[in-house]
């Protein structure tokens, strides 16, 4: 019994100094933890980190050569992040699609830039080849085709030019919309319009890009359009977008911008595949404290309170429809346009109450003895303390007086009794 319990303890002693030995040769970290895996998991991780800074590198060249590809400003396309980049590209592909709707513009501009805005960064060879394409075959000049068009259209427009898709985004805006709004153009390119126009406005807006109120698919095929493949339907609106301009031309953040209304008038473009677009020119309504005084001889201003009577009525009126200023004190305005014009006008003064300003169509503004002229009116709203107090109008005759042996009103029917 002796000798095999001291065997057991001799093969004890063997293993526990195994053991020890063992743990000798294993290197321990703080923690308990072996130091070889220590090691291996320090090199997945230097692998992973390399793999994710080769990868961002590689995203920052793509992104790098596509901007470098946009018909932009060096100076603009330096201030883009890698969301805007793909804003900016995915907006110019949507100009291309939307180039599809008019191929005779594409046949007449040929390889005029869409903006002057593109870099230009063309030798005396290339400039030689752009005077060589302004002359037609017949070797006339084609001011389509010259360098300035672009130029001279937008200051043609007075307002710039705005293309929306069918779902609101805003798939090209001019470069001047800067002077009006005080929002850059690479800021707002591929948006959505409702995100910087006001909130009750987004229903008339929508409505504006419908096609299913006036049936356009069908009126492409009742009309002979089939070889041009698409229809038109007029578009008028007045819509308040955000301004980041103050009266003073200062330009303030986005988060403190007030509304500005802008007319917007253009064109609902639709093919057979009810692909549509709409394709505007907005255009500010100048303040009345804003316009260079003296007028025109066929401009004058008049001031009316909120149910539009006559508060003021300038001296020229005598001269363009014979009326003296106590002739219209007190009295409507509604009163003195053509019947006919009626609904125009009560939409249009509708919205300069909702909206703080609007701009008639043309209406026929009825002469003091008969007969009539017609005129553009631009209201506006004057505010005191943030309560409006009266509408300020700035009118313009567009024709002399029509018809003035006929009459269209009792009023004009009494006076040109007391006038015999």
């Amino acid at each position: 019994m002796v000798a095999i319990s001291s065997g057991v303890n001799a093969s004890n002693i063997k293993k526990a100094a195994a053991a020890e030995s063992t743990a000798s040769t294993v290197m321990l970290t703080a923690s308990g933890k072996p130091k070889e895996k220590r090691r291996n998991n320090e090199k997945r991780k230097e692998k992973s980190r390399d793999a994710a800074r080769c990868r961002r590198s590689r995203e920052t060249e793509i992104f790098s050569e596509l901007a470098q590809i946009l018909p932009l400003r060096k100076e603009d396309v330096n201030q883009l992040d890698k969301a805007s980049i793909m804003r900016i590209a995915i907006a110019f592909l949507k100009v291309r699609e939307m180039l599809q709707l008019f191929p005779k513009i594409q046949d007449l501009l040929g390889d005029i830039k869409l903006d002057n805005d593109i870099e230009d960064n063309s030798n005396s060879s290339t400039q030689m080849s752009v005077v060589s394409t302004t002359e037609n075959t017949d070797g006339k000049f084609d001011l389509l085709k010259c360098v300035e068009a672009t130029q001279f259209i937008k200051q043609t427009l007075d307002g710039f030019l705005m293309i929306l898709s069918n779902d609101g985004d805003i798939t090209y805006v001019s470069d001047n919309i800067t002077d009006y709004l005080g929002l850059a153009k690479i800021d707002i390119l591929g948006q959505q319009i409702w995100e910087y126009s006001h909130q009750c406005d987004h229903a008339e807006l929508k409505e504006a890009l419908n096609i299913k109120r006036n049936r356009l698919p069908d009126k492409i095929k009742d009309e002979n359009m089939i070889e041009e493949g698409i229809s038109t339907e007029h578009r008028d609106l007045f819509v308040r977008f955000k301004c980041t301009l103050t009266s003073r031309g200062r330009s303030i953040n986005i988060k403190s911008a007030s509304y500005k209304v802008i007319h917007i008038t253009g064109h609902l473009v639709v093919n057979m595949k009810d692909d549509r677009v709409l394709v505007a020119i907005g255009r500010p309504i100048p303040h009345p404290s804003n316009i260079e005084i003296p007028l025109g001889t066929t401009t004058f201003l008049t001031k009316h309170s909120l149910d539009m009577k006559f508060t003021y009525v300038d001296e020229k009126m005598q001269n363009l429809f014979g009326y003296k200023a106590e002739d219209l004190l007190e009295q409507s305005l509604f009163a003195c346009h053509h019947g006919g014009d009626s609904n125009r006008l009560m939409a249009t003064f509708k919205t300069v109450l909702s909206k703080g300003q609007g701009e008639t169509c043309r209406y026929r503004f009825l002469g003091k003895y008969g007969g009539y002229c017609w005129i553009v009116t631009q209201a506006t709203i004057v505010y005191d303390k943030l309560k409006p107090q009266s509408v300020v109008c700035v009118n313009y005759v567009i024709s002399n007086l029509e018809n003035n042996n006929e009459i269209y009103s009792l009023a004009q029917y009494e006076a040109s009794k007391r006038k015999v």
